[in-house]
């Protein structure tokens, strides 16, 4: 596997890494916003409609947009909002969703990258390591 270390890179070059999977299984390191503990995470992207996850929180029926202040003619997409926020909304591949019985129904769980908590991304066989030290 090729390396690349990346000191202090924008959060533009980072978005562009985890998109570079196009199809396939990529991987992230990053920092959780809630305790700043190092999570990895297996994503996937371009999942319109898994068998077994829910819809992402602030999309609603299933459509890629949400409502905002009350309105209904008012409304962002997702992306739009990840882009705000500098996240990214990708499938996880980590999570099994279970039935009320507990038995496996299948993988797969909506989560948010923290862009700017990103430590390490492995992208189409090359290692990306964020320095960010520097």
């Amino acid at each position: 596997m090729k390396e690349v270390i990346a000191y202090n890179p924008p959060v533009s070059f980072i978005r562009e890494q985890i998109l570079a999977v196009g199809d396939k299984i990529g991987s992230v390191w990053f920092n959780k916003r809630s305790d700043n503990s190092l999570r990895k995470l297996c994503y996937k992207l371009h999942c319109k409609h898994p068998s077994a996850a829910k819809a992402p929180k602030g999309v609603s029926n299933g459509s890629n947009t949400s409502q905002s202040n009350g309105s209904s003619d008012f409304r962002f997409k997702r992306r739009d909002i990840d882009k705000a926020n500098d996240q990214i909304t990708v499938l996880s591949t980590n999570d099994t969703v279970r039935d009320k019985e507990g038995k496996v129904i299948g993988r797969g769980a909506w989560k948010t990258i923290p862009l700017n908590l990103v430590t390490r991304i492995v992208s189409n066989g090359t290692i990306y390591t964020i320095n960010r030290n520097y």
